[in-house]
């Protein structure tokens, strides 16, 4: 459970510079990848290296990644400083060799089995010096990157999985037609080709973050035609999902600018760098309810449950600034990721449980009446939790917040729980809740905002609200 609103991972922002086209162009990659039949096709099984001039030593810059990987989950202060091993990967990364050489070390060093490492990534990018548009080629270039990579050969899922982090990273901070130099005729067929061909399940995520941000296949394939390549004739997806039977959703008019959310209101996906949030439509003021959780994505996001005195009405400054649920008085988070639960913005250990993994449900149930809120994983309860009722009891909204690349599916009711409570009795938000049909849909983005733009406010509103 978790309060409305976002934890960062606890460096500081700073503004960002563009890197000149001053960066040396006589680089050369030394062993990049070549198609079958050439050099570089006896060593296959051994992954290339980009090409830079060695400023820096690749084994520190190596170090410095994975100390920074080791880092983020004690991350624990949004006012902390950046460790050093954060600020000397951006001093390396100031110019354009030192850069390479930064991009290179985290698509070969980040272990798949670190559900933090898309996030080190993002960290890492979130600071350092922007790419030009030809450097963003020339690294394209410089891993080779092309259908035949993709189809060919000895494959090292670790790196092809990294490589395709770093694009859409890539892809996301640059603006406007720069971040169209990532999609490159080569690029675009290497990424394809791993979803059409190779079909490898822990990179095909990935491309998707790059050509457009989205799912696990069903969740993105709807959310992309419906709000980046409409198809002539296509009936939207909310205009053809089954909602009758769904009372309680994710508040779309309530939500961070960036979080993405399914058509029948009950999933969110967060491809953007910076922390999303998103709360409940039903509200409750007394008694005791459960709402359930299926990760489908094992970043670091909170399940949380916030007092309406917090509510997202502004979470974007709170998300870019690092603050959100579990960080005031009138919230509470479990973060099963980093093992933390958040109140007040002070973390507790968790030691009940193991971190959470894909497939895992997690349980929010909040007792009014017992002034105590109980998270649970798959079932297996963690400690009651009652700071929370010592500012607040009632105005409670289920809610989540989610770090770069996280997504999950509620159940509010709608669905039998899979690990329901049984010590006491429990109301479930979908029995009590009640939404107009307008209300339930979940329409594009795009769409809400031409809304907004069409819609007129009196001259006389202010004055009539007086």
């Amino acid at each position: 459970m978790s309060s409305d609103g976002s934890r960062s991972i606890g460096h500081k922002n700073v503004s960002l510079t563009v890197m000149g086209t001053c960066w040396c162009k006589d680089m050369a990659p030394e062993d990049a990848f070549e198609p079958p039949g050439t050099l570089a096709s006896s060593t296959s099984a051994m992954e290339p290296r980009v090409g830079v001039p060695k400023v820096v030593d690749p084994v520190i810059v190596d170090q410095l990644v994975l100390e920074l990987l080791t880092l983020i989950a004690s991350f624990v202060d949004n006012d902390e400083e950046s460790p050093v091993s954060l600020v000397k990967l951006h001093v390396i990364a100031d110019k354009e060799e030192g850069w390479f050489q930064v991009v290179s070390s985290m698509v070969h060093v980040i272990p798949m089995e670190d559900p933090l490492g898309p996030s080190a990534i993002t960290i890492v990018f979130d600071d350092c010096p922007l790419p030009s548009k030809d450097s963003v080629i020339k690294l394209t270039q410089l891993f080779g990157l092309c259908g035949q990579r993709a189809t060919t050969g000895d494959m090292n899922v670790r790196v092809e999985r990294n490589i395709c982090v770093v694009l859409g990273c890539i892809a996301d901070k640059l603006a406007g037609p720069n971040s169209v130099a990532v999609l490159t005729e080569d690029t675009l067929e290497y990424m394809l080709s791993f979803l059409i061909v190779r079909r490898e399940p822990c990179i095909n995520d990935w491309p998707s973050v790059t050509i457009t941000p989205g799912d696990k296949w069903v969740f993105c394939a709807k959310w992309t035609l419906d709000n980046l390549f409409i198809v002539e004739g296509r009936p939207l997806s909310y205009e053809v999902v089954d909602m009758s039977p769904i009372n309680a959703i994710l508040n779309s008019q309530d939500v961070s600018e960036y979080l993405k959310i399914s058509c029948d209101g009950l999933e969110a996906r967060c491809d953007s760098y910076s922390f999303e949030s998103v709360r409940c439509t039903f509200q409750v003021n007394s008694g005791s309810w459960y709402y359930e959780c299926l990760i489908v994505d094992a970043r670091s996001d909170a399940n949380r449950m916030g007092d309406q005195k917090q509510p997202l009405l502004e979470p974007c400054q709170s998300s870019l600034e690092g603050y959100g649920i579990g960080d005031d008085l009138y919230s509470l988070s479990y973060d099963g990721c980093r093992k933390l639960i958040w109140h007040e913005a002070k973390p507790s250990p968790v030691t009940e449980v193991p971190g959470w993994k894909p497939g895992d449900i997690v349980g929010c149930l909040i007792d009014m009446d017992m002034r105590e809120a109980i998270f649970s994983l798959n079932g297996e309860r963690l400690k009651p939790c009652t700071e929370l009722f010592e500012t607040t009891r009632q105005g409670f909204f289920a809610a989540a917040s989610f770090m770069a690349f996280q997504q999950c599916r509620f159940n509010f009711g709608h669905e039998p729980f899979r690990y329901p409570p049984t010590d006491r009795a429990f109301d479930c938000f979908n029995d009590h809740g009640y939404l107009t049909d307008e209300e339930k849909k979940v329409v594009p983005r795009r769409i809400y905002l031409e809304q907004l733009r069409c819609s007129s406010v009196r001259e006389d509103s202010l004055h009539s609200m007086l």
